[in-house]
């Protein structure tokens, strides 16, 4: 289900991107955007004699209506959709009242953890790249990461980081806790919520901190990331699909940073990503655990 979920959010990213760009007066010489945008006109074009609307008055139509389709599918196959920030702390609609509020706006708050995930991957990727590359990869990415890429990097972290303490926030005070055990590894209801329970100080102070989780899960989509296109990479060269290794190497590369070795299709195997993945992956294991156990620090009792 996890896939599905991913191919909704790619779905919704393609059409959320025509709010920021375009195209009629933009020039795509790249093939990893060319595609995409034909695939959005394509859609625009053959929506455009029923909805009579200009292309981002459209897109936005078509963003609401793949949310109310996604939270109606879900409703109907009875899965529970879940938001989680870090490993240990999951939120889902409340069930009382209108559940069908409920689901529509967690539809809402789950693209939107979503894009701050991406962002803040590209601000992490941005931060440890040699400043002036620009490759094909590199300006996909920041086509995709639109508006947030426009901003100025010394701006980056302060804006990413108050959404991602306005997601914590709206999800903690909306949504249902429940958290996953270190030994049992399953998800338990929570009762009484870290984040409104205590003083006032309390709660904003672990809500600060679920915003920090929030962040930190930017390494999370990070190291999937890179897991699959080395994966990727890997099958592709076995299948001996050149176009393929060359897209997933481009791709592997952006990820690394200026830890990448340059090494596009060329021979070899180049341990370096799977070190860094297995390092990065250890970092945010380590974020998780620590700020699992502030939250849960007991405070002014």
């Amino acid at each position: 289900m996890d896939y599905l979920i991913f191919s909704f959010n790619l779905l919704l990213l393609l059409f959320w991107i025509r709010l920021w760009s375009a195209p009629s007066k933009e020039f795509y010489f790249n093939p990893f955007l060319s595609g995409t945008i034909k695939f959005t006109d394509s859609a625009l074009a053959f929506l455009r004699p029923v909805l009579y609307l200009p292309e981002q008055a459209a897109a936005t139509v078509i963003l609401l209506f793949v949310i109310l389709f996604k939270a109606l599918l879900f409703l109907r196959l009875q899965v529970p959709l879940t938001i989680k920030l870090g490993t240990f702390f999951h939120f889902s609609p409340i069930v009382v009242g209108d559940r069908m509020s409920g689901l529509l706006l967690f539809n809402l708050l789950h693209f939107a953890a979503f894009l701050l995930k991406l962002w803040t991957v590209y601000l992490l990727v941005r931060l440890i790249t040699p400043p002036f590359r620009s490759n094909r990869a590199t300006e996909t990415f920041d086509f995709f990461a639109r508006p947030f890429s426009r901003l100025p990097l010394l701006a980056q972290p302060f804006v990413l980081f108050a959404l991602h303490a306005a997601l914590a926030f709206t999800v903690s005070r909306t949504g249902a806790l429940s958290t996953l055990s270190q030994i049992t590894e399953s998800a338990k209801p929570i009762t009484t919520s870290p984040f409104l329970a205590g003083p006032l100080f309390a709660q904003i102070l672990k809500t600060g901190w679920l915003a920090a989780l929030s962040f930190a899960d930017g390494l999370s989509m990070l190291t999937r990331a890179l897991f699959i296109l080395i994966l990727g990479n890997l099958a592709a060269a076995i299948l001996q699909a050149r176009g393929a290794v060359i897209i997933c190497s481009e791709g592997v590369e952006l990820l690394l940073g200026r830890f990448a070795r340059n090494r596009i299709g060329g021979a070899g195997f180049d341990f370096t990503p799977l070190i860094y993945f297995f390092v990065v992956d250890m970092m945010y294991n380590s974020i998780c655990i620590g700020l699992f156990n502030l939250i849960h620090l007991p405070l002014f009792n």
